[in-house]
């Protein structure tokens, strides 16, 4: 059997899975299934979102230096080269965008003039100026970066099951 995780790097996973998954939705949900314009259930729903979302950048930070300092497991010897680079990229690309994500939504909140708490007790200071040129342009950065980050956790689950059910070759075991 592989070695697992240590239990440090196992809480950041699983713990980061649990805030951005339902961030994710609440923002998807507020962004794009509820009509357009202000309603007290958007305001909320918006509010929730960046009080939760901003503990992100914090433990992405706290992640990676983890990650930096402490070498993840050796992946099984049956696992193909070209898989363990594309594990290798997706974990790349899920790091940067888990960092990208949550800092275009808090420049976005800056530009358009509106506060942004962490844990409803920390009052985070604006990024930049309220300023109309670039509140849109930080808009669309945010929800790109937001879907993007939605795909790759997709992909990810689906490897780890692929390798759970298909594969059977122990890979989702190290991080449980």
């Amino acid at each position: 059997m592989p070695q697992r995780y240590s239990l440090l790097a196992r809480l950041f996973h699983w713990g980061m899975a649990a805030i951005i998954i339902p961030v994710w939705m609440i923002g998807f949900y507020a962004g794009r299934l509820l009509p357009r314009g202000a309603s007290p259930l958007k305001g909320e729903l918006l509010s929730l979102h960046k009080e939760i979302a901003s503990t992100v950048v914090i433990l992405v930070v706290l992640r990676m230096a983890w990650r930096a300092t402490h070498r993840p497991p050796a992946l099984p010897d049956t696992i193909p080269e070209e898989q363990r680079i594309a594990a290798r990229v997706l974990q790349g690309c899920l790091y940067l965008l888990m960092l990208t994500t949550p800092l275009t939504g808090w420049l976005m909140a800056s530009a358009h003039g509106a506060p942004v708490q962490m844990l409803w007790t920390v009052h985070l200071p604006a990024l930049i100026q309220k300023t109309a040129l670039f509140a849109p342009i930080l808009g669309v950065m945010h929800q790109f970066s937001a879907w993007i980050l939605g795909v790759l956790i997709a992909g990810h689950c689906v490897a780890a099951l692929m390798h759970r059910f298909s594969r059977r070759d122990q890979v989702m075991d190290m991080m449980l």
